[in-house]
C-alpha cells in the first residue's frame, strides 16, 4: 500500500513536468547520415537537441551528438539536450554527448527502453527530473563530476542498473531518484551530499550495501523502504534526522548503528525488519520514540534485538518511551568498537559484533579497525 501511494504521488509529480514539446526549429544531418532536430536557444546563439513529433520517434540506433552544427553558413554550439528530446525513442541504443553540452532536460531519455549506454562528459552540470526514467536496459552510468543535484525520478525504474557512484559535487539526492532500480547492488554516495530525500532508493531489492558519508544530515521518509537485501547500515555522526519508514521492510537488515547526533527517528523507521538482532545506539540522552504498544512504533523487534547503549545511560533508556520496550538492553558499546565510520584504510584488527578479537574473518558481522584509527563493518558470508 505504501509503495502504491508513493507511486501515485510520483506520477502526479511527473504530470506537473508539463506537456511534451512537439515542434523543432531546424533539422541537420550528421556526417553519419543521422538527422538530429534542434531548437534555437539563448537568443538564437546556441542549439538544444529536441525531437520531431510524438507519433513517430525520430531517433534509433547509436546517436552521436555533435559539438557544433553549421546551418545557413552559421556555426552554433550544441549546449543543451532539451526536455523530452529522446522521449520514448524505443529503438535508441546508445548516445554520445559532446563536451559542449552542459545540461540534460527533464524526461530527456524517458522510456528509452533499449538504451544500454550513455557517455556523459564532465561539462554536464544539470540532469533534469525523470531524465532516464524507465530506461530499463541501462546497465551502467557515470554521472558528471559537476552535477549538483540528482533530480526527482532521474533514474526511476532503471531495472538493469547494477551500481552507482554519486560524485562529490552532488549535495542533494531528490525524491524517487533511484526508486525501482531492482538490480542495483551497491551505491557510493559522494562526500558532499547533505540530504537524501523521500523514496530516493525505494524497492532497490538487490541493494546489499550503501556508504553514507559524514556530510549527510537528513535521511528522508521511505528512503530505503523495501530494500530487502540490505544487511546492515551505519549512520554517520552528521545525521540528525531519520525519516518515517526510512528502513522499513528491509528484511535482511541484521544490524544498525545510530550516532549521538540523531535527534529524530520517524515512525516505522526500522519496523518490519525481522532479522534485526543488533542495535548500537550512541545517543547519550534518548528522546521519546514510539514503542511496541504505540501505533507510532519505530522498531518491531523489541524482544529479539539486543540494544547496546553508552555506559551510564541504561537507566535513561529503560525509562524513555519506546526504548524502554526493548527486553535486552546492554550498557556499554561492545569492546573494540569505539566508532563506526565508512572511511577507507588498511585493516589492522578485526572483532566480532560482541567485541571479541578475531584472528581471521568469521561468518556474520565483522568489525574491522583500520590503520587510520577508524573502524567499519563488513558482512562475511
Amino acid at each position: 500500500m505504501k509503495r502504491n501511494i508513493a507511486f501515485f504521488f510520483f506520477m502526479a509529480f511527473m504530470n506537473l513536468l508539463g506537456t511534451k514539446a512537439f515542434a523543432y526549429d531546424i533539422a541537420v544531418e550528421n556526417a553519419d547520415s543521422v538527422t538530429i532536430y534542434y531548437n534555437f536557444i539563448n537568443d538564437s546563439t546556441e542549439l538544444e537537441v529536441t525531437y520531431k513529433n510524438t507519433q513517430y520517434r525520430s531517433y534509433i540506433g547509436n546517436i552521436v551528438i555533435p559539438e557544433e552544427v553549421t546551418y545557413n553558413n552559421t556555426k552554433y554550439n550544441v549546449t543543451t539536450i532539451g526536455d523530452d528530446a529522446f522521449y520514448e525513442s524505443f529503438l535508441l541504443t546508445s548516445v554520445t554527448i559532446p563536451n559542449s553540452v552542459t545540461s540534460i532536460g527533464g524526461c530527456a531519455f524517458e522510456r528509452c527502453s533499449r538504451l544500454s549506454s550513455i557517455s556523459m562528459p564532465n561539462s554536464i552540470t544539470e540532469i533534469g527530473g525523470c531524465a532516464f526514467y524507465g530506461c530499463r536496459s541501462l546497465s551502467s552510468v557515470t554521472i558528471s563530476n559537476n552535477v549538483k543535484t540528482i533530480e526527482s525520478g532521474s533514474f526511476y525504474g532503471c531495472s538493469k542498473l547494477t551500481s552507482v557512484t554519486i560524485p562529490n559535487s552532488v549535495t542533494t539526492i531528490e525524491e524517487f531518484a533511484f526508486s525501482g532500480c531492482t538490480s542495483l547492488k551497491s551505491i557510493t554516495i559522494g562526500k558532499s551530499v547533505t540530504t537524501i530525500r523521500d523514496y530516493a532508493f525505494i524497492s532497490c531489492s538487490a541493494l546489499t550495501s550503501v556508504t553514507i558519508p559524514n556530510s549527510v544530515v537528513t535521511i528522508g521518509d521511505n528512503t530505503f523502504y523495501e530494500c530487502s537485501n540490505l544487511t546492515f547500515i551505519t549512520i554517520p555522526n552528521s545525521v540528525t534526522s531519520i525519516g518515517n519508514s526510512a528502513f522499513c521492510r528491509c528484511n535482511s537488515l541484521t544490524s544498525v548503528t545510530i550516532p549521538n547526533s540523531v535527534t529524530r527517528i520517524g515512525i516505522d523507521a526500522f519496523s518490519e525488519c525481522p532479522r534485526l538482532t543488533t542495535i548500537i545506539s550512541y545517543i547519550e540522552y534518548p528522546f521519546n520514540i514510539g514503542g511496541k504498544y504505540s501505533s507510532y512504533s519505530v522498531f518491531s523487534t523489541y524482544s529479539t534485538s539486543v540494544l547496546y547503549v553508552p555506559s551510564g545511560t541504561v537507566d535513561r533508556y529503560k525509562t524513555t518511551e519506546g526504548w524502554k520496550d526493548f527486553e535486552n538492553i546492554i550498557e556499554g558499546i561492545p569492546s573494540g568498537i569505539n566508532s563506526v565510520t565508512m572511511n577507507e584504510g588498511e585493516e589492522c584488527e578485526r572483532f566480532d559484533i560482541a567485541g571479541k578479537k578475531l584472528t581471521e574473518p568469521q561468518r556474520g558481522i565483522n568489525i574491522i579497525r583500520m590503520t587510520d584509527g577508524t573502524t567499519k563493518k563488513v558482512v562475511v558470508k
